[in-house]
């Protein structure tokens, strides 16, 4: 077990993905609790350049060492891993917008997830934990869309139509659990849902497009989705948690602040944002239509095999395995949206704002 102190050097975790919207967050945590991080960025990414946005948006940059990682290349990943007391994987080769997965986006899903946790295994690291998503459950053959949603449920890929990265996220999560079992490591797999809230290093989470879209005045219309939500700094702080308890070792954990209708979602958008009363209301679309049109907006893409009665999903025990506690959702509405508009003015409408 990996306890946190207020002292430097309580441990030194790996952080894959530490320059994205979740990662940025679990970096933070991790130093405000007095961790040594290493985190990693995409191959493109400028490392000074993600170091500065990090300390600008408040994180502890000292003992945050910062090195590029392509999953999918054949780089010795023993370095990385060198004297690491655990891991948390985030980074995932896989785009949220593609519609439909390749032979070859499932093999980078499948193979960037072996090799991180083999070089884990091969350094000593034992502490596991790793980013999956909610949609690695959803896309089940359930005949009874009232049953709730457990972590006892996957997606399946054969027998149910959904996003390429739905694909992705349950191939990744599948094959972490057998690496896992085959390599004994303590392993737990966070499953989030769609991640709400401000970021850290200046960039917009694909997660963040339905308020893109409302912001920009573009959001009149709205499928009959039922999002699964949490804030993004709750999300973190439980990957975080999960590293000292001991009893979410061998566990999947749903990580889901509440469901809401997309199109109330986009009305607390309205209602945070005074300007945007002037334009009209969203209109809630027939299923039949949304699915037909889905592909014409950005907006419904990725939410297209989402369409309908949604189903319950479990979240005990995120509660009573790590403690969790959860933002009020019009809080982190409130705050993505102040999040975005000082990140991209281009955001606010023209006909709304004098």
């Amino acid at each position: 077990m990996i306890r946190s102190s207020a002292a430097a050097h309580a441990g030194r975790i790996v952080v894959t993905g530490a320059s994205g919207h979740l990662g940025g967050w679990i970096v933070a945590i991790l130093r405000e609790r007095g961790f040594a991080v290493r985190g990693t960025a995409g191959p493109g990414e400028d490392l000074a350049v993600v170091r500065e946005r990090l300390a600008a948006g408040g994180v502890d940059v000292g003992h945050l060492d910062l090195c590029s990682l392509d999953l999918l290349s054949d780089d010795d990943l023993g370095p990385l891993m060198a004297g690491a007391d655990a891991l948390i994987h985030v980074a995932a080769p896989i785009p949220l917008h593609l519609p439909e997965a390749s032979p070859s986006m499932l093999k980078a899903a499948r193979e960037g997830t072996r090799r991180i946790l083999d070089a884990a295994a091969k350094a000593g690291t034992r502490r596991v934990v790793a980013t999956s998503s909610i949609m690695a459950a959803v896309y089940g053959p359930h005949s009874d869309r009232g049953n709730v949603l457990t972590e006892q449920d996957w997606s399946a890929p054969a027998e149910e139509p959904m996003t390429a990265y739905a694909v992705a996220k349950t191939e990744a999560e599948r094959e972490a659990w057998r690496v896992a079992d085959a390599l004994a490591l303590d392993f737990t797999s966070i499953n989030p849902g769609v991640l709400l809230g401000p970021g850290l290093t200046g960039t917009v989470s694909a997660s963040l497009n339905v308020f893109q879209e409302a912001l920009a005045g573009r959001a009149t219309i709205a499928p009959r989705v039922l999002l699964p939500v949490a804030d993004v700094r709750d999300v973190a702080r439980l990957h975080v948690d999960a590293l000292s308890a001991d009893a979410s070792i061998g566990e999947r954990i749903f990580c889901v602040s509440e469901q809401i209708w997309l199109i109330d979602l986009i009305e607390m958008i309205r209602a945070a944002e005074p300007g945007l009363s002037a334009l009209p209301v969203p209109r809630l679309l027939k299923d039949e239509l949304a699915r037909k049109i889905a592909d014409s907006f950005s907006m419904l893409r990725y939410l297209r095999y989402d369409i309908g009665e949604g189903r319950p999903i479990a979240r005990d025990k995120a509660t009573s395995l790590l403690g969790a506690a959860w933002r009020p959702l019009d809080a982190t509405v409130s705050e993505t949206i102040g999040y975005l508009r000082s990140v991209n003015a281009a955001l606010r409408p023209a006909e709304v704002v004098g």
